[in-house]
This record gives structure tokens, sequence and C-alpha cells, in this order.
């Protein structure tokens, strides 16, 4: 019996039958490759899909559950639980926009990219004005939230969290410094912090190392990308560390920067005598090094290309990890389970 599997959903395209658009799938088989008509999804369906994308649906997600970890593990939490969801619906709306305002930037880019050139706004799906009211309504949307249901300093720091996204890394770093990422990573790391503060209104020492998490994380979980589309920025003429500084020099600065995250991720677990994120932290620290350090050790070539994806992959898992057991050995010390 001959076995076919369906190609992934980026290479799914959609073809106009009889007035209805229609998706076409390649289907791989041992007798080639046929086409497979799949039923037309809804115009609305398209629309909230195609807004999505543009929005950085994804990448939105993790900056909300890195505030919601924040927010959990500050003081006053359950006393502050509207404040604590105004904050998660505001950062979700500016950074929605934050992902709109950088592809309404950089659409040339885009288009040598081959993982973004089917974007809404390069295929031509959504307009650029259309684009760009999209971004106004969730940054206005993110502003009255943010200033009806937490504090100032909250709103502040959103703010600055965006700017420094959509405008400063976007429009300046990205295309200037090969060290873009690091700088600019700094506003992908507050999250925690604007979490915390929505709920206490004071900046203390665990979200500031939060952020420095963050902060030292980001490098070593993009750069690995960077090495598998190193030509796509090539041809986009975008200073990446691998097309300024070659594969070689980007696969140490990968391993530095793991390093450095796994011992900045263990200092959490000293301020809060929390013991169970400490291990959690240690081990995944460990392994994630140990996938850098292999990634150092392997020969240029599509071989290393596929892994350094998985190292990318990969490290949002580590991340994710981390938070969860940072909200475990949480929730344990504070029901007095266990007495650490």
């Amino acid at each position: 019996m001959k076995r076919r599997a369906i190609a992934w959903p980026w290479a799914v395209m959609g073809h106009k039958v009889g007035g209805k658009v229609m998706m076409e799938a390649n289907v791989h088989g041992n007798d080639g490759v046929q086409s497979l008509i799949m039923p037309p999804r809804s115009p609305l369906v398209m629309r909230v899909q195609d807004l999505l994308v543009l929005s950085k649906a994804r990448v939105v997600s993790m900056l909300v559950f890195a505030a919601a970890v924040g927010e959990v593990l500050a003081p006053g939490f359950r006393q502050h639980w509207l404040a604590a969801l105004a904050a998660l619906a505001g950062i979700a709306f500016a950074g929605g926009a934050g992902g709109v305002i950088n592809q309404l930037v950089e659409p040339e880019l885009d288009q040598h990219m081959n993982r973004t050139h089917r974007r809404p706004l390069v295929d031509g799906r959504i307009g650029r004005a259309q684009a760009a009211g999209f971004a106004g309504i969730l940054m206005a949307l993110s502003v009255a939230i943010l200033w009806w249901g937490t504090n100032e300093l909250t709103l502040v720091l959103t703010l600055l969290g965006t700017v420094g996204y959509g405008v400063v890394y976007t429009l300046y770093l990205k295309p200037a410094t090969p060290w873009n990422i690091v700088w600019g990573g700094l506003a992908g790391a507050l999250p925690p912090l604007i979490g915390w503060v929505a709920v206490s209104d004071r900046i203390e020492a665990m979200p500031l190392w939060l952020v420095a998490l963050v902060f030292a994380w980001t490098p070593a979980h993009f750069w690995p990308l960077a090495i598998s589309c190193r030509e796509d920025y090539a041809k986009a003429c975008v200073p990446m560390l691998p097309v300024t500084h070659g594969v070689e020099r980007t696969r140490r600065e990968v391993v530095r920067y793991a390093v450095a995250t796994l011992l900045v991720s263990l200092v959490p677990a000293y301020l809060a005598h929390d013991w169970i994120y400490g291990a959690a932290a240690l081990v995944t620290g460990v392994w994630y090094l140990a996938m850098t350090l292999r990634l150092r050790r392997m020969h240029e070539g599509p071989e290393m290309d596929r892994y350094a994806r998985r190292v990318f992959a990969v490290s949002i898992s580590y991340l994710f990890i981390l938070f969860a057991a940072l909200i475990l050995g949480h929730f344990v010390q504070t029901s007095g389970l266990l007495k650490i």
C-alpha cells in the first residue's frame, strides 16, 4: 500500500475555481507529486489568519506568557487580578502593533526571505493603508486598556517596548549593526517587568533579573535561525552577524550567550530560594548549552543548517520550561506543600 503525506501548510497555494478560492497542496508519494484540492476557506477565516500573521501572533503569545510570569510572581497578584488581565490584554495589543509596524517597514526584506515571502503585505492580501490602520487600532486599544486597568509605569514600559522593537530595532539597529538583536532584544525582554509592575506598581530585583534572563537568551535563540537564513539576509543586504562575521564567529557567540543565559537563569532561584526552579534551570540550561556546543562543532553545510533550525526551535521550549518552572516553584512555596 502506497503511503502519501500532505505538504506543510506553507506549501499550500490558493486558486480561484468558479469564483471561489480553492486551496491546493502538493501530495508526495512513491508515484510522484500530485495535487490535492482542499475545501475553500471562508473569506473571514482567511482574513483573520492574515491579521494574526501580520501581528506576529506567535511572538506575541510568548510576550504575553512572559508578562504573566512576572504577574504571578509579583506580590499582591491575587488581589490585583483585574490589573493583571488588563496588562496582558494591553501587552498583546501593543505587541501586535509592533509586529505590524515591523512588517510595514521592511517589505523588501520579507520578499527575499523564504520564511517570510508569503506574508500578507508581501503577497498583497492586505494593503499598506489597511495594515497601518490595523496597527493604529491595536495601539489605541493597548493604551486605553492599560490607562484604564493598570498604572502609568506599566503604560510607559509597554510603550517603550513597542517603540523599541517597531521603530528603534526595525528602522535603525537592524540595517545598521550586526549586533542588532543584542540591543534590540531589550525591548522583547521587558514583559516580565511590565507584568510585575502592573500588579505591584514598583520595580524590584526579581523582575529585573527576569529581564536580564530574556535579554541574554535572545541572541542565543535568534542567531541559530540567522545562521540557517544567512543567504537570504545576504541577498537582502541585512548585516546579520553570520553575514558580516561568518558562521564560525556566530556559533561562538551562540555558545557564549547560552552560557550567559544559564548563569543568569540561576539567579532567580537564589533570590526566591526556589530550588525546584533552580534544578530545572540547571538541567535545561546544560541541555541547551550542549546543543549549542554540538552546533559549534558541526561542519558547514545543509546538515548544520537543519540543526541550527532545530536549536532555534528548542530555544523556545527552553525559555518556556524556565518560566513554567518559576510558576510551579512559586505555587509550591506559597501553598505550603513543600517548605524550602
